[in-house]
């Protein structure tokens, strides 16, 4: 179990050097307004989390209340291990083992050393934000979610570098079609030219002409061969070059983690093991190459025979042609056309092999399509499972729902921008598009011009929709669209009536709640969701004591032998009914803050009285007040 042991504050202008212990249990930090208790919060986040201090409200308490002193927290992990770490303003957290204080790297331990906090008013944002909520359910499965979100990103950028490829291979394509444009009626005017009749050029003179002609242009079908051959083996020679590169990269880096295990034995065999691998790949690939350097030099010689073997056919070719010198019009003529023919049919080839290679660049796409889906499926299934676990554990006071792909913020605003300038009304249009289509869907419907798919959205007919279709078919941005990940939607229901037979009317939203309903309804949650640590700034705020007295506490009571909790309170009931194993108060005088005690209920009782209830005088005449005293 994760538990921070103590904070211990040096050098600091706003405390005086000191030393807090805490429970692994229950603590609760009080003290009077100013006296230093959100600091302590902002001290602990800053030295466990490395780009917390890039937070704007941390970054200014550490400039002002820590300055050029030091904190240095004693935390052990959740496998057992206690780490000194010590925080500076401006400088990244150093962690070192206990107790030979042996440096380690934070992001290497961060993991096991993990604790959530909360900063005054976060329980509330939580209700109102569609991210933080679904962040709050995945901490009960971080490293499923973060392992399957790591290889989707690596798939988006795999999506991207695919859509660029085709692309790159859509203007090819279209500078082809130009091509070929001035290519028109070039068949019909090589045939016109071959019925011309030509004095003093005989049928079979003219048989032995054209073959001749024929086969120049065989010729230079076999000089494109022999040069795509060789490029075929250079490209071969590049990707192989760069996967074994890739492969050694790969398995030198995995190799730099061994420091952090602690079965050594099985690792260091492993890494043997890999590093014969890793040695065995470069031998085979290195061999790959040599062979075929020698294939590609062996066929550029051929190459060279044969252009000297095209030089001498050629030459005869030319003979041939100065022996029908009389019919030098005709000949020129046809050649020229023969040429223009010869250069359209290779131009057809290449746009030819284009497309083919397009083609399996888009079947490539669709695989990748697949993995995505699949993964987007895997994490919205593993998230329901603890949806459910969740609804179980509240009965019907709570209910959380879980919409697929539900977080279309990034959809809205990608298609908004893709049709801004088209004419259309993108504003009323996009919204509609969203609740009719995810975002793959909606891309698969362009990309399949499916304009009767599009017409089955409300108040679009046929030519909206085919104006949607020529305004994103084949663009960067659909491509974008379709490879955005939309986050499932999770939704927080609090029951507020039990009088009506629907659900809509029983149940409200936390976006349609008080601020105190939204507390209600998200704390129960946070203890819900992890074991690590739990620190909150005022978990009071907007709960109303008798809630705090009656539900909070029980929770509280029941948490706190299965995880520590750090408590900001000025909430007497909170320490008091939940019996608080350690009980911190701070004061702030002569300008300076520091520990002015610290210990069980029984021992700071007094303190509890004169600072939360107003002192024992106030205490006793709101007793008196109630009818408490009788």
């Amino acid at each position: 179990m994760t538990i921070i042991k103590s904070i211990e504050i040096t050098g600091s202008p706003f405390f005086i050097d000191s030393k807090m212990e805490l429970s692994p249990n229950l603590n609760c930090i009080m003290g009077g307004r100013g006296t230093g208790k959100t600091t302590i919060l902002s001290f602990i986040k800053s030295t466990i989390y490395e780009n917390s201090e890039s937070e704007n409200n941390i970054s200014k308490i550490l400039k002002s209340n820590l300055g050029t002193g030091k904190i240095a927290i004693e935390i052990q992990s959740s496998d057992n291990i206690t780490y000194r770490i010590e925080k500076s303003f401006n400088d990244t957290p150093q962690p070192y083992s206990m107790p030979d204080l042996e440096y380690v790297e934070i992001e290497k331990i961060l993991q096991s050393i993990e604790c959530d906090i909360y900063e005054a008013g976060k329980i509330e944002e939580i209700g109102r934000s569609s991210l933080d909520r679904l962040n709050l359910i995945d901490k009960k499965i971080r490293i499923q979610i973060s392992d399957c979100e790591s290889r989707i990103e690596k798939i988006q950028i795999d999506l991207d570098s695919n859509a660029q490829d085709i692309k790159t291979e859509n203007r090819r394509i279209a500078q082809f079609d130009t091509l070929l444009e001035q290519y028109t009626g070039i068949d019909k005017e090589f045939e016109a030219h071959k019925e011309k009749q030509v004095g003093g050029f005989t049928e079979d003179e003219r048989k032995e002409f054209e073959t001749a002609d024929a086969k120049e242009k065989v010729r230079k079908l076999e000089k494109r061969f022999l040069s795509k051959t060789i490029d075929s083996l250079i490209d071969l020679r590049n990707f192989n070059s760069r996967r074994k590169e890739e492969f050694v990269e790969h398995q030198t880096e995995l190799s730099e983690d061994a420091s952090l295990y602690y079965n050594r034995n099985i690792i260091n065999k492993a890494i043997q093991a890999a590093n014969e691998a890793k040695e065995e790949v470069v031998k085979s690939y290195e061999s790959l190459d040599r062979n075929l350097l020698k294939l590609q030099e062996k066929i550029s010689l051929m190459s060279g025979e044969l252009a000297k073997l095209h030089e001498s056919q050629q030459a005869e070719f030319i003979k041939l042609k100065l022996k029908y010198e009389s019919s030098k019009e005709y000949i020129n003529k046809y050649q020229e056309l023969s040429k223009k023919l010869n250069e359209r049919d290779t131009v057809a080839k290449d746009k030819k092999e284009h497309q083919k290679k397009i083609k399996k660049i888009k079947k490539e796409r669709a695989e990748l399509l697949k993995k995505f889906g699949e993964l987007k499926t895997e994490i919205y299934h593993a998230r329901l499972e603890i949806v459910n676990e969740l609804n179980k554990e509240f009965g019907k006071d709570i209910v959380i729902t879980l919409t697929y792909g539900g977080i279309t913020d990034d959809f809205q605003e990608h298609l908004k921008s893709a049709l801004r300038g088209s004419r259309m009304r993108y504003n009323e249009l996009v919204p509609r598009i969203v609740e009719s289509f995810s975002n793959t869907k909606f891309a698969e419907i362009i990309h399949k011009k499916d304009a009767e798919g599009l017409k089955s959205i409300p108040q679009i007919d046929q030519a909206r929709a085919e104006a949607l279709i020529d305004t994103l078919y084949e663009t960067d941005e659909i491509y974008a669209i379709e490879s955005l990940y939309c986050q499932d939607y999770p939704e927080f229901l609090l029951k507020v009536a039990d009088d009506s037979e629907t659900k809509e009317d029983n149940y409200r939203s936390t976006d349609e709640l008080s601020m105190g309903q939204r507390c209600t309804t998200i704390l129960p949650i946070v203890f819900a969701v992890s074991n690590n640590p739990l620190l909150i700034d005022q978990p009071e705020d907007n709960l109303d004591n008798k809630y705090i007295a009656q539900s909070i506490h029980k929770l509280i009571r029941r948490q706190k032998s299965d995880r520590q909790l750090v408590f900001i309170t000025h909430n007497p009931n909170i320490p008091v009914l939940s019996d608080a194993e350690k009980n911190i108060f701070l004061k702030y005088e002569n300008r300076t803050a520091e520990i002015e005690a610290s210990g069980k209920i029984d021992e700071v009782k007094d303190r509890i009285v004169n600072l939360l209830e107003g002192g024992e005088e106030a205490f006793r005449r709101r007793s008196e007040i109630y009818g408490l005293d009788k």
